[in-house]
């Protein structure tokens, strides 16, 4: 027995060095999968208007019926026909954004939307006018904000300051001066598409003026509503916005309107699939990176791409190398599940183990992999540094898959074929860019497999691209790694960003590796691929649709509802526990419109019909 367990795993470090072979792999990788297919499939057009009641189910303080959209409502394709598909317009900056954690439509979102907001109020003249503002988030951002620090974001959005500008170690102290003084300094600082700038201080009490409503609005399950009043408690202006996923936001009129736009920047290679993304690499002979790089600089200079490209790199290295830390080993977790840092001793165990020269099998490689993940969504918990790629939930497999490349595989590679992390970066954009404009890439929307599922796929593609790989082999290998997410559901443990998250990204890597061994070997195993990248699209989107709410980022289903139920077996904790996630501040049941008063004299005049009985008590 104990022989034939040394010959598989022989056989399955001979199969891995196989894959992990540059040399061989760069000089006879060919693939000719759908070489010869010019079908085009085109995702189905989402409404944002269709949405069916979901069923009741239980929730941290009881039930609350949920709305169960049949689109994501925010990518771009809502609305549209198929034939009326346009080329995608997302930039691989827009995709890859530098902001904080835990979460990127729970935090990055509503912080960019609360900052668009005091942008307007201070272009538009409102802001000396100004004597509070409230906040009111709905549908999945109340029911899992407190976790996803969504309240924290609402208050230095309204602060004016931008996510790639925040200063993590000043957060708290910040926060707590507000809660102690009561007061807000509200504004914004300049900076485009207007230089236009003010602050203004107003009281503020986050207890008052922000609102967790569990009820979602009408058009995606991260809905947000920013009002602002004078004195008199008037309204000045009320914006919905939508945070659809990956630190994007929509206001509800952009929602709304269906009509295609047109390309913001003329490219010289338009896409709008996957399919015509590889035909045209193969008709310019050029690889997707090129493809994409050339797009980029349609927008920006290519020495402003470089370094875009390299900031993105920079600010994932430096998070990994944070997470990595061994002054951090067990540190603890924010919240109240009690998890510790685990990134920092399964690194030094590594370290160890490679000077000692310990020979584990696949798992000698996987454990890179599991660090470098593990550390980023360690500090992604943590409120940390991160790049959104393409959400905070799943920030940690693009940047562990890099890291592995640039320091276990690039060194074997002869050193003209050595890629820099920008070819990287591309090749994960362009499968990125298509997941959000085609499907979704928000959890609230289409579950886990929608944000890991992407990133997974992501992943795959990058790595693929610097060993050499095809666009059509780039294409398939995305495929693979999203085909074998599809149903991941989003059941976030207490609505924190830890349990299933942390773990899940470290599969996921492991994940997107496996899916390039299987590509790469290809010539070999002459694997021709039942479906393409566009296809595994397009049933995500519509598992993401049919996939009830209680498993869309509402802790409400799956593990955490698991979790939860434990908890109700142990009172005393089950109370602390809410207190903590401060589950009381939720409110279910309809809607209410934020009061604005009136004074009396202004509505004595009018008459208004009683019923019979009715004393008049107000």
């Amino acid at each position: 027995f104990f022989g034939q367990v040394v010959l598989v795993c022989r056989a399955s470090l001979a199969l891995f060095h196989a894959m992990a072979d540059i040399e061989d792999i760069s000089m006879t990788a060919t693939c000719d999968v759908n070489s010869g297919s010019d079908v085009e499939v085109v995702p189905d057009g989402c409404s944002p208007s269709d949405s069916t009641s979901d069923e009741m189910f239980p929730t941290l303080l009881g039930k609350v019926g949920a709305t169960k959209h049949k689109g994501c409502g925010g990518c771009g394709n809502a609305g549209r026909k198929e034939s009326a598909l346009q080329p995608v317009t997302t930039s691989a900056f827009e995709l890859f954004k530098v902001g904080i954690g835990p979460s990127s439509s729970h935090t990055v979102g509503p912080l960019v939307a609360c900052r668009n907001f005091m942008r307007d109020l201070v272009f538009e003249g409102f802001l000396d006018k100004v004597a509070q503002i409230k906040v009111e988030l709905c549908g999945s951002l109340a029911l899992t904000g407190i976790g996803h620090y969504t309240n924290k974001a609402v208050i230095l959005g309204l602060h004016g300051i931008s996510p790639a500008e925040v200063d993590t170690a000043s957060v708290e102290p910040f926060l707590e001066k507000v809660a102690n003084v009561g007061k807000l300094e509200i504004g914004f600082g300049g900076g485009e598409p207007t230089d236009v700038k003010g602050f203004r201080e107003i009281d503020f009490d986050e207890m008052r003026d922000i609102i967790f409503s569990a009820e979602e609005l009408p058009l995606h399950p991260n809905g947000m509503i920013c009002l602002a009043l004078d004195t008199e408690g008037q309204e000045l202006k009320q914006v919905t916005y939508y945070s659809i996923g990956g630190g994007f936001i929509m206001t509800e009129a952009q929602m709304l309107d269906a009509t295609p736009h047109a390309t913001q920047v003329d490219v010289p290679f338009p896409f709008s699939s996957m399919s015509e993304l590889v035909r045209v690499c193969r008709r310019e002979n050029l690889s997707i990176s090129a493809v994409m790089r050339r797009n980029e600089e349609a927008r920006r200079s290519p020495q402003e791409v470089d370094a875009g490209l390299r900031k993105i790199w920079q600010v994932m290295e430096e998070c990994v190398n944070r997470g990595l830390a061994k002054e951090k080993a067990g540190m603890a977790l924010p919240g109240p599940l009690g998890i510790t840092r685990r990134a920092p001793d399964l690194y030094e165990h590594a370290l160890s183990e490679d000077q000692e020269q310990v020979l584990t099998g696949l798992m000698d490689e996987m454990r890179w992999l599991d660090c470098y993940a593990l550390a980023v969504m360690e500090e992604n918990a943590c409120m940390g540094r991160v790049v959104t790629a393409p959400t905070n939930g799943a920030s940690g497999i693009v940047p562990a898959t890099l890291t592995y490349y640039m320091r276990h595989l690039r060194h074997k590679q002869r050193e003209q074929r050595r890629q820099d992390p920008s070819t990287f970066l591309l090749a994960a954009a362009a499968v990125g860019i298509l997941a959000k404009e085609r499907a979704c890439i928000s959890g609230a929307a289409g579950g886990c497999q929608a944000e890991v599922g992407t990133a997974t796929a992501m992943a795959a593609a990058g790595l693929c691209a610097v060993l050499g790989g095809r666009p059509e082999q780039v294409e398939e290998a995305a495929e693979i790694a999203l085909e074998h997410s599809l149903g991941m559901t989003c059941d976030p443990v207490l609505g924190l960003v830890q349990v299933p998250c942390i773990e899940r990204n470290a599969m996921g890597a492991a994940k997107a590796l496996n899916a390039v061994s299987l590509v790469m070997k290809s010539p070999v195993t002459r694997r021709r691929s039942m479906l393409g990248y566009d296809d595994v699209l397009r049933v995500m989107k519509s598992t993401g649709d049919d996939m009830p709410a209680k498993y869309r980022e509402t802790a409400q289903g799956g593990l955490a509802a698991d979790y939860e139920a434990a908890l109700e077996r142990q009172p005393d904790r089950w109370k602390e526990v809410q207190e903590m996630m401060g589950a009381s501040r939720i409110q279910f049941g309809p809607r209410r419109k934020a009061t604005v008063l009136v004074k009396y004299e202004e509505v004595s005049h009018l008459d208004v019909p009683r019923p019979p009985r009715d004393l008049g008590k107000c």
